[in-house]
């Protein structure tokens, strides 16, 4: 969302409320948010205050928030919530560069979107068209999914469903299953698959990396 141009109508959907509370401060009250972000220290007591804030939403105001929100994620062990991150060289400098990153331009490219939380088939349905695209990134089912933890192959069938009924265009990225394989299979659907090394490490070297596969899959060729 944020790398391509913007266009007339752009829906971003997640069903983590966290997140759609970010969105809306980041929109409404983008520098009493940026003033916040700008005096954090990568600090592992701020990250436990944050996560707190995180896990309690329901006790905090909005801008509270969503400054939680962003230092759990992105002072989380490889930007996951739930640990706090850190390294032996470089660390607190890459979150230096995400604070300076973090720039009113964000907040206006949210002039003209929708944000929605709800179930991922259910705004494919609500929005598809023969003009729309869709670009799906779930929880990868069969993996550690981290704060999405729960997203089912029954889950991912549901939003399958919908994919494959669209007028639209789609892109999916996900790992390789038996589920995406008999969709593929009986829809005629288009696959490319990547290779990409791991690079999670809290040491100043990262030891032989491990590799994961992940697939690109869609309903038009892929380049």
């Amino acid at each position: 969302f944020w790398s391509k141009p913007p266009v007339k109508c752009e829906v971003i959907n997640d069903v983590n409320g966290n997140i759609t509370n970010f969105y809306e401060v980041l929109k409404h009250d983008f520098f009493n948010l940026r003033e916040k972000i700008e005096v954090t220290l990568h600090s592992r007591e701020t990250y436990k205050q944050a996560l707190v804030i995180y896990k309690l939403p329901h006790l905090f105001d909005r801008t509270i928030r969503a400054w939680a929100f962003w230092v759990v994620t992105n002072q989380g062990f490889s930007c996951k919530i739930g640990n706090w991150g850190y390294d032996r060289e470089k660390r607190a400098h890459t979150i230096a560069n995400k604070v300076e990153a973090f720039k009113e331009e964000l907040a206006d490219r949210l002039r003209n979107a929708q944000v929605e939380c709800n179930e991922a088939s259910k705004v494919i349905m609500s929005r598809d068209s023969d003009d729309t695209f869709v670009y799906a990134d779930p929880p990868y089912i069969d993996s550690n999914q981290g704060h999405y933890g729960g997203y089912t192959h029954e889950h991912f069938r549901r939003d399958l469903d919908a994919l494959v009924s669209m007028k639209g265009k789609f892109l999916l990225s996900t790992y390789p299953s038996e589920v995406l394989n008999e969709y593929i299979d009986k829809y005629g659907l288009y696959t490319r698959a990547i290779d990409k090394p791991l690079s999670v490490g809290n040491g100043s070297k990262i030891k032989k990396r491990k590799r994961k596969t992940e697939v690109l899959t869609s309903n038009y060729p892929i380049i």
